[in-house]
């Protein structure tokens, strides 16, 4: 079997690159292999309150067709310059380009265009961050409903034509360059497939996250160790993150004092009907099982007995002799010796006091006003996890972002007011992914193969993917039409 391109990962960055190509070069062939399973056939066990399994070892919140858009779930499209990265990389005036392109890309399904907001923030917003020693980063933010993410992945799935092959439940497990062609060897579930292409495009994000460096070092590409954070997820009640969340769905911070360690804020999923926080399972990716947590944006549940959640991450800089590599190692020990690489939560006065919650996790989900988004978890000692600088500058950017925000609310509510209705939850590592030395058109030099999403290590986000998703076709087309 040939084909002109190879696409591995059906996530953002895969969809818009195979839908460039087969958009732009009429008769050229395009397979798009998913490791993970159709978009509808992605249930997450933790949504529904039960025991992270793994879902026979693909789980299906990083794995499926859509990738980190997940069937059933609202997101957020974050606009340039979040993801300022690739405004290095592309260059300012195609990166805006690359950037209108992704997003149109991405909503041209919707009925209506998504409203964005995130920019044009008032005085009394910018005031109170302010007085926290905080400045918002402003870039355009749209959040799409779960109805919208729907009806967005069904159209992405059917709007290829002939032109365009899916294969699901299709993992790529061997390649061999000879000169400008490739083999490809894919594991199906009827048995190994091997496919001749012209060009191969790795767009795995966070199920490729081992495998692909493998690969590239294979093929002696030299990548670059990241800066690594660690850190966790507060979860409130919705009301607490809605005012902010409304004015910016995707707050980020920046500190404007001078700070021993820097923290930020990430994954903010915070609107008037908040968010859910959602188990990633690597498995067996870095030796012993591990599970991470991710959010998502929800516009759409409805609330129980109790009000719903919202929650946010904050990281800190990890600044541990060694190289990135030993710190990793020295992180996931002590998380599996914690838990056995589950993740595990405190009430914010036990994680700020690093005492041990005298609770089990049954009686601190009853003792909040809210319904906590997982179930699946247990009490420990998370604070255990960070050093003193580390838990110290976790304490004071919480207090900073969450006073800000109450803050601007103005209910009168302080943080101290919270600190026996807030979970803390984690861990949340980014450490992740290493930098791939890929050029302006996402290529490996002298090789046919492109690295785009997160598996470049550039910029994470949905939009961030999808620009380098189609700065891969636009070359791709380019060059087979050459």
């Amino acid at each position: 079997m040939f084909v002109d391109v190879v696409v591995v990962g059906a996530g953002p960055g895969g969809l818009a690159c195979a839908h460039t190509v087969v958009r732009q070069s009429a008769g050229r062939r395009v397979l798009l292999l998913e490791a993970g399973r159709g978009l509808r056939s992605r249930p997450c066990p933790v949504d529904r309150g039960l025991r992270c399994t793994g879902c026979a070892g693909i789980c299906n919140v990083i794995s499926g067709f859509g990738g980190c858009v997940h069937y059933g779930d609202g997101v957020k499209l974050s606009l340039l310059p979040s993801g300022r990265r690739l405004i290095d990389h592309f260059g300012g005036d195609r990166a805006r380009v690359l950037c209108e392109r992704a997003f149109a890309f991405l909503t041209a399904p919707l009925a209506q265009p998504p409203v964005l907001r995130g920019t044009g923030l008032g005085a009394p917003v910018v005031t109170a961050f302010a007085g926290h020693g905080l400045a918002i980063r402003e870039y355009p933010v749209a959040v799409l409903a779960e109805t919208q993410v729907r009806n967005m992945l069904t159209a992405l799935h059917g709007g290829g034509g002939d032109a365009l092959t899916v294969w699901e439940k299709s993992e790529m497990v061997g390649v061999a360059v000879t000169g400008d062609r490739l083999t490809v060897t894919v594991a199906r579930p009827g048995g190994p497939v091997t496919v001749e292409a012209g060009r191969l495009v790795l767009a795995t994000g966070r199920h490729g996250v081992t495998s692909i460096g493998n690969l590239l070092a294979a093929f002696g590409v030299s990548t670059i160790a990241p800066d690594m954070s660690l850190g966790v997820r507060f979860e409130s009640r919705a009301e607490v993150l809605a005012a902010i969340g409304v004015e910016h769905p995707d707050l980020k911070i920046t500190q404007l004092e001078q700070v021993d360690r820097k923290t930020k804020t990430f994954c903010f999923c915070g609107g008037p009907n908040g968010g859910r926080i959602k188990f990633t399972n690597y498995q067996g990716a870095f030796g012993a099982p591990v599970i991470t947590l991710d959010g998502h944006e929800t516009t759409e549940r409805v609330a129980g007995a109790r009000p719903l959640a919202a929650n946010f991450g904050l990281l800190c800089q990890i600044a541990r002799p060694g190289t990135s590599a030993d710190v990793r190692a020295e992180i996931l020990s002590d998380y599996w010796q914690l838990s056995g690489g589950r993740p595990v939560a405190q009430g914010l006065r036990a994680f700020e006091s690093r005492t041990a919650e005298p609770r089990s996790w049954p009686q601190l989900a009853a003792a909040v006003t809210f319904e906590p988004s997982v179930t699946d978890v247990r009490t420990a000692r998370l604070d255990r996890l960070f050093t003193g600088a580390e838990h110290a500058s976790l304490v004071e950017g919480f207090r900073r972002v969450m006073g800000a925000i109450l803050d601007h609310d103005g209910a009168g509510v302080s943080v101290d007011d919270l600190a026996d209705d807030v979970l803390v939850i984690g861990p949340e590592i980014e450490f992740l992914w290493d930098r791939v030395p890929v050029t302006a058109d996402c290529q490996l030099p002298g090789l046919p193969i492109f690295v785009v999403g997160d598996a470049a290590g550039i910029a994470q986000g949905i939009v961030q993917a999808a620009m380098m998703g189609i700065a891969a076709g636009d070359a791709i087309t380019t060059g087979l039409s050459t």
